[in-house]
């Protein structure tokens, strides 16, 4: 996917592989960053990118200051701010805004921030790169464990819903992919690791078990029949309807076209 914020384009884009987007200007690279700045994390400021700016925008100064930065070990708040100060595509109070709330993720443990980045990914579609970051998050929880002076009892049961709570969130990605099987995995080593009230109506959600109250349960089979009525709505579902009405082999054809371009569509986590 690409964006186009103006007529003038690069040469040639500078590809977010997290977004899975092509880049073509600075107005473009100005807008990713401000608005996904937890995708622009680390890896994004790299002599790659900073060629890129030289090269293809054209902004050689921005380019060798952002290198030296780079070399130096600058903070990659400070790398972000940087650009958005030099291209002028936001204004001086919405930099300065950004700034305050980029800022603001220093005060985040290690597995909070690849927790964060995880949910960004999901919600951007970059499903395996989600359940990577949420992996990675488990065991930087269990490294900060670890390395606790305290251990009572209080933060062994911190620790615990902490750790359950991403295993659901690794559960609902799994879902989303149509992989119930792990999805039901990941759910019972949520469960094992503490009583989850969110694992257990997810639980319910895919086989119907779970401890949970009769009311509860008509709450989410409410919920899980409105899922169904907007998805019979879809696009999608009347493709696959139409596709039905065909005769066998234009069925299976059809079918298997349908089948690929979805399996394509995960293996490069469309935006």
């Amino acid at each position: 996917m690409s964006l186009l914020l103006c007529r003038q384009k690069a040469g040639r884009p500078f590809c977010h592989d997290k977004l899975n987007i092509n880049i073509w200007s600075e107005q473009e690279l100005c807008y990713i960053i401000y608005n996904y700045p937890l995708l622009c994390l680390g890896d994004f400021c790299t002599e790659g990118l900073f060629e890129w700016i030289d090269t293809e925008l054209h902004l050689k100064k921005l380019a060798d200051r952002l290198k030296d930065n780079l070399r130096t070990g600058e903070l990659f708040e400070n790398q972000l701010l940087l650009i958005l100060q030099e291209c002028n595509y936001y204004d001086l109070d919405e930099v300065m805004e950004f700034g305050k709330r980029i800022a603001e993720y220093r005060k985040f443990s290690d597995h909070e921030l690849t927790y964060m980045e995880g949910k960004a990914l999901y919600k951007a579609g970059n499903y395996n790169a989600a359940y990577e970051k949420f992996e990675q998050a488990i065991r930087q929880l269990e490294a900060e464990y670890r390395r606790s002076k305290q251990n009572d009892d209080k933060e062994l049961r911190d620790h615990n819903e902490r750790k359950s709570d991403i295993y659901c969130d690794m559960a609902s990605l799994k879902m989303q992919m149509f992989d119930e099987k792990s999805a039901a995995e990941l759910i019972k080593m949520s469960l094992m690791t503490c009583r989850n009230k969110r694992a257990n109506e997810l639980k319910y959600l895919i086989d119907g078990s779970g401890e949970l109250s009769d009311e509860r349960k008509a709450e989410l089979d409410l919920k899980k029949d409105a899922v169904r009525a907007a998805a019979r709505e879809s696009s999608a579902y009347k493709e696959i309807e139409a596709i039905f009405r065909k005769d066998k082999m234009t069925l299976f054809k059809e079918a298997r076209k349908l089948a690929a371009g979805w399996k394509s569509g995960y293996r490069k986590n469309k935006f």
